[in-house]
């Protein structure tokens, strides 16, 4: 039986919740403890340091990838601390796309979060098939090392779209039995860490030197060094991809504005210490990049790398069991990258941003989860992961496009924390005080440069196989939903319902069914309403 501070925390939950104009739909399972385990399952930074390792090494060598590591991991943690603050005032299902509607005029909520909600929904959406696909090289790579010819590409995407089924029936459960898969997920992933770095550090024949980790470099570009270090941040990046996980679940937090903003910071912290070390011991098994590299120049496979660093350190049996548990790692970390873009379009259909928002925003009230969100995330990923069968560079642009809109969406509610909002915004339970507005200010200064370099080209010279498409599909795709703008949203998205007196009246057939008049609204938040 619960409490009576538990149940006073959860009615302050559903109260805070009916101030943001939102009824409790989702299931409120998830403890502290595992709302921190989902965040760090969800970035899992054991495989995603895998998967972007080929990019790492052609693009700097071992001091670009190490230095860029620590520069990025310092950054993260300021940019995790001004989505903290935010999340600690707004703990809803939208995280980034609902706070962007309340740090902005009434009359700019509706563009500022339809914008910010595309830019999460795609980033995320990428982050998955990175994932998915990911796993199926993986498994292919296993199968190499046992002497067997790779997967060929439409076994791979078979693979990967089954992958995606699963993940998808899997956050079908509800989200407390969730919760204990990401636990698990998390020891797992700790587990691994102290696996790899042991075996590693004790088997090598030959490690590399301090000189070699912290001081060497490789440059496979074609570009000038400094180039290279701008844009060797993006395999960094992309390892923290998706560190405000915990802020879309926190409609199904307990004690969401002190617990989520917690879980987000822990997140980025114990993300970069992870990161480091497996990094380090990654790159102390490679005493020669340059010589190692050649010797693996014919390897197409994007794992090929991570696993050519296994084999050449230890016996193919070990090799093996090595890659079978970075597989299990990628496994978790898809179930919560799949949780999370869930939530992401959940909340937009809820707000009705899509064209038949009533079907996708249904909730099975059995286990009350948004199932129509589940159905359709599982159609469109199948149909981005059949883009390899047509060309096979589509998952470094998918890479690429994630960290990219990821970035942007990141990016906009931070920069309207500290200049719209500045003199405004109520601090929440978590806060850094006066230190919150220099924290976002610096945080959104490196958005907006390393947002930059996301889009930039790898490879000289730029030819059709190697060019960057990231910003040509992410345009295309942004371009179908600004005609979508113009043509029909405009005329009736109000965007999330706010925490002030909204004027702006639901119009008739709004698919939402919140009609819970504002009331009860702290006054912190009531201190003003104007925006200077």
């Amino acid at each position: 039986m619960k409490t009576n501070n538990e149940n006073e925390e959860d009615e302050k939950d559903i109260r805070l919740l009916k101030e943001m104009g939102y009824t409790q739909e989702l299931y409120r399972g998830f403890s502290p403890f595992m709302s921190f385990t989902f965040c760090f399952a969800a970035i899992n930074v054991l495989t995603s340091i895998s998967l972007g390792f080929n990019y790492t090494l052609n693009t700097g060598g071992s001091s670009v990838a190490i230095w860029s590591w620590i520069i990025g991991s310092f950054f993260t943690v300021l940019v995790g601390c001004s989505l903290a603050e935010i999340c600690s005032v707004y703990p809803s299902a939208g995280s980034v796309y609902h706070w962007a509607g309340q740090l902005v005029p009434a009359h700019n909520a509706p563009l500022a979060s339809f914008i910010c909600g595309w830019f999460n929904f795609i980033g995320n959406a990428s982050g998955d098939v990175v994932y998915s696909s990911g796993f199926a090289s993986i498994i292919s790579a296993i199968i190499v090392l046992n002497g067997k010819p790779p997967l060929s590409i439409s076994v791979q995407v078979i693979i990967s779209i089954g992958t995606v089924l699963t993940w998808c029936v899997i956050n079908a459960l509800r989200i407390d039995q969730q919760g204990w898969l990401n636990t698990l997920a998390t020891f797992s992933q700790i587990f691994g860490i102290l696996i790899f770095v042991s075996v590693l550090f004790i088997m090598i024949p030959q490690h590399a030197t301090v000189h070699d980790v912290f001081l060497s470099t490789y440059n496979s570009t074609g570009f000038p060094f400094i180039y290279v270090c701008c844009i060797s941040i993006l395999s960094t990046l992309f390892s923290f991809s998706g560190y405000e996980a915990g802020a879309h679940l926190a409609e199904e937090t307990k004690h969401a504005s002190r617990a989520v903003p917690r879980s987000l910071v822990g997140t980025c912290l114990c993300g970069a210490i992870v990161g480091f070390i497996y990094l380090l011991a990654l790159l102390f098994a490679i005493p020669n990049v340059d010589k190692f590299l050649k010797d693996n120049k014919e390897n197409d496979d994007s794992m090929s790398l991570i696993i050519a660093t296994y084999r050449g350190v230890i016996p193919n049996r070990i090799a093996t069991m090595l890659t079978t548990l970075l597989v299990l790692n990628l496994y978790f970390g898809g179930i919560s990258s799949i949780t999370v873009t869930s939530r992401i379009f959940f909340s937009m259909a809820r707000d009705g941003a899509f064209p038949y928002s009533h079907y996708l925003r249904w909730i099975y009230e059995g286990t009350q989860i948004p199932m129509g969100t589940l159905i359709f995330i599982c159609v469109i990923h199948s149909t981005l992961l059949s883009f390899q069968l047509i060309s096979t560079t589509a998952v470094t642009a998918f890479l690429s496009i994630s960290t990219f809109c990821l970035q942007i969406s990141y990016l906009i509610p931070i920069l309207f924390r500290c200049t719209i909002s500045r003199k405004i915004f109520p601090l929440g339970e978590y806060n850094f005080g006066q230190f919150g507005v220099p924290i976002a200010i610096i945080s959104s200064i490196w958005l907006i440069i390393t947002s930059f370099f996301m889009i930039l080209p790898n490879q000289y010279p730029i030819t059709s196989d190697n060019m960057n498409y990231s910003i040509f599909i992410t345009s295309g795709v942004l371009f179908i939903a600004g005609i979508y703008w113009f043509v029909s949203a405009r005329h009736w998205f109000i965007g999330p319902k706010r925490t002030d007196s909204d004027t702006i009246p639901l119009l008739p057939g709004h698919v939402t069914n919140e009609n819970i008049p504002m009331q009860g609204i702290s006054s912190e938040k009531n201190k003003s309403t104007s925006y200077e």
